[in-house]
Formats: C-alpha cells, sequence, structure tokens
C-alpha cells in the first residue's frame, strides 16, 4: 500500500509530531508513505525544523513554499504533480487546508483514489467560545469550507471521541463516515533527574502548549491567586510560544493579580522533559482538547494532571484514577485540586503511576497503528465495493 499524505505544516506541534511517530511506524509495516508538505514564508523556520526533523528519519518528503494560502492554483499544481508522478493507493489529508487542496483535485478528476482524512482540531475561534459543542457551530466561511470538502472525502477519522461528535453534530460529518483513532506514541524514557536549573520553586506546576485562547492560561492564574496565601515558594511555569497579544494580556493578569514573583513565562522549549522532571503538578486547563500530546508527555514523566472535565481532557484522563478533573471553568475547585495534590505527596505518585500504567497499555504506538492500518485496508474495500 502507498499513501501520500498532505498537510499545511507551521511548526513542529501536535500534528507533526504525530507524524514522527505513525510514519515511521506505517512503514515497518510494510506501507510507503510520501509526505507533500505545505509551508507558508511567514514559517519559514519553524516549518523547516519539522522538515529537517522528518528528513532525519530517513522518510520521503515533497516540500513547497508558498508566499500564502492564496498561492492555491501553485499548490494545486505541486501536489498534482507529486501524485501524477506516484501510483498511490490513497491519499490522506490533514486539517482543514489539505482537506480542501485534495477534494478540490479530486472534483477535477486529478486524484481518483479514495481520499481519507484525519481531524486534529476545528476552528480555534469556535473552540474559544463553545468548546466542542457541534449544535453551537455557525455556518460561517470556515464552516462551509469543511462541508464542502467533506462531500469528496470518503472516510474520516478525529483524534478523540468529542472532536468526532463536533463534526457529527455540526453537520460536517456522516456517522457512518466518521470514527475515532485516539493518538498512541511510544515516549522516549526518562531518567526524571532532579535540576534547580529547571526548578524554579519548592512547588512547581507546569502548563505546556500554545498560548492560544482555548488552552485557559487565565483560568490557571485566577485558581493559584485564589489559594496564594496557602502557599509558601511555588511557581506556575508557563511553557509555549503563540498570540503575542494574548501573551501580554496574560502578563498584565499575573501583575493584577499580584502573582509577579510566581509565573514565568519561559517561551517555547524542545527539552520539555527536564521541566516535566522537576515540576509536581501539571495542568490542562483548555476549554476544549482535540487530543493533546502533552497529556501522554506528562503521563511518560510520571507527572500528575489535573484538567477540566472536557472533550477530550476526560477521554484521557480518569478522575481520581489516572488524574484530577475539575467541573469545567470553576477555577475555585481548579485551585482546591491543586492544593491538594501539591500538599499530598502519596496521592500525586499514585495518580501518576496509574496514568503511566494507562498510558502503556493504551495510549501506545502499536495500538494506534494496528487501528489506522485496519482504517486504510476498510476504506480501500469500501471504495472496492461501491
Amino acid at each position: 500500500m502507498k499513501i501520500l499524505f498532505v498537510q499545511k505544516v507551521k511548526a513542529l506541534a501536535g500534528s507533526e509530531k504525530y507524524f514522527l511517530e505513525l510514519v515511521p511506524a506505517l512503514k515497518n509495516k510494510g506501507i510507503e508513505v510520501e509526505f507533500v508538505c505545505i509551508y507558508n514564508q511567514i514559517d519559514l523556520e519553524k516549518a523547516q525544523h519539522f522538515i529537517k526533523v522528518y528528513q532525519d528519519l530517513n522518510l520521503k518528503i515533497h516540500t513547497f513554499k508558498v508566499r500564502s494560502d492564496r498561492s492555491i492554483l501553485s499548490i494545486l499544481k505541486f501536489i498534482r504533480s507529486i501524485y501524477k508522478n506516484g501510483q498511490f493507493d490513497m491519499v490522506h489529508s490533514h486539517l482543514i487546508h489539505a482537506d480542501f487542496w485534495v477534494t478540490l483535485l479530486k472534483r477535477t478528476g486529478t486524484i481518483s483514489c479514495p481520499i481519507v482524512s484525519t481531524k486534529h482540531g476545528y476552528d480555534e475561534a469556535f473552540i474559544s467560545d463553545f468548546g466542542f459543542d457541534g449544535h453551537q457551530v455557525p455556518k460561517n466561511f470556515y464552516y462551509k469550507l469543511c462541508r464542502f470538502s467533506e462531500r469528496k472525502i470518503d472516510r474520516s477519522f478525529a483524534v478523540s471521541n468529542g472532536l468526532k461528535q463536533l463534526f457529527i453534530d455540526s453537520g460536517i460529518s456522516k456517522i457512518e463516515k466518521i470514527k475515532t483513532i485516539h493518538h498512541g506514541f511510544d515516549l522516549p524514557e526518562m531518567q526524571n533527574d532532579k535540576n534547580t536549573t529547571y526548578r524554579l520553586a519548592d512547588q512547581q506546576i507546569i502548563i505546556i502548549g500554545r498560548i492560544i485562547p482555548f488552552k485557559g492560561h487565565h483560568y490557571a492564574l485566577h485558581a493559584l491567586a485564589n489559594i496564594k496565601p496557602e502557599l509558601n515558594d511555588f511557581c506556575l511555569v508557563i511553557l509555549g510560544h503563540g498570540d503575542e497579544a494574548l501573551i501580554k494580556d496574560l502578563k498584565h493578569l499575573v501583575i493584577k493579580l499580584k502573582l509577579e514573583n510566581h509565573v514565568q513565562f519561559m517561551g517555547y522549549k524542545t527539552n520539555i522533559y527536564d521541566y516535566l522532571a522537576n515540576s509536581d503538578v501539571m495542568l490542562v486547563p483548555s476549554i476544549a482538547e482535540g487530543f493533546g500530546l502533552v497529556f501522554l508527555e506528562a503521563m511518560q514523566a510520571e507527572l500528575p494532571i489535573i484538567g477540566f472535565d472536557v472533550p477530550a481532557t476526560n477521554e484521557i484522563i480518569q478522575d481520581q484514577k489516572t488524574g484530577l478533573l475539575v467541573p469545567p471553568y470553576d477555577e475555585n475547585k481548579l485551585g482546591n485540586a491543586i492544593l491538594e495534590l501539591l500538599q499530598n505527596e502519596s496521592k500525586r505518585k499514585k495518580l501518576s503511576q496509574q496514568a503511566k500504567e494507562r498510558l502503556v497499555s493504551y495510549f501506545c504506538l502499536d495500538r494506534m497503528v494496528d487501528e489506522t492500518v485496519a482504517f486504510y485496508k476498510q476504506s480501500l474495500h469500501v471504495r472496492k465495493t461501491k
């Protein structure tokens, strides 16, 4: 089986890390993958970082730099040339841009093989306002683009049940054409070495991920302000780049809440395991998560996780077993959960050990790859029987 992956790449983030795990594993299963990587000039440095890591794995990639997303004709011409020379059994698109490009080519008759799609997320502006409530999805341009593309996609899978339900409830996808395949990675073993370089206080809380509205950083700041009188030497370490205006607003909020000595914005870091190994609690205060590789990274580091009881956090974390779930957006209960774990080392160890067991038994690479291969075979079979 030979498959063409297509995606617009901005950086080495969630879906890109997914490729770095999935594609080599598919290769070991005898499935040949070529990857079309489209990226904008503005994302040049970050995209090239991903490309280098991908190439270092001895994987085949076709790269194409464009000035903007409006360079549609040149993008279509590039994808067409790769497809025409490749004799592919299937095209696998990722995210809305790639879905649109490959289905345009299908409409023009260029692509004749099945097209499948992975749903890694949805419009970030919508998620910031409504989470994963598919009934609230506005019939805007983003929605219409998804609907337009989905009509020519043979089958899709989402990376979480919550995301799948959003696509069904919004009317974008039909229930019989979309399923769920949770991520599963074989993450590197950690030494859990303690190093004062990465521990900034006696009690350290950490948030990792892009700084964008639906990630909910402000909930964490308010929660910490509520419990500040009950803590002494503590620090919230925030790793990640993102919306500069939002970062500025969050820094102003830190000052307003008198947390200047307790919050550090560290920017983007590649050595996240050093910070995980020297922290006590991981926070994921997101309004919703498509999946969130950061959960698995914390599990691997044996770091207990606290998050809101929302999709897909509540698909990954089992409350009181592999982490703590609190009612959505309840800053008081979020603060109480942080306080509970910081003051209870035995509970932190119990939760993190059980989470590590769950990581190994379910959120593993073999399970994800087997389900993906089965999905490909089923998609080819369905196409042949039509």
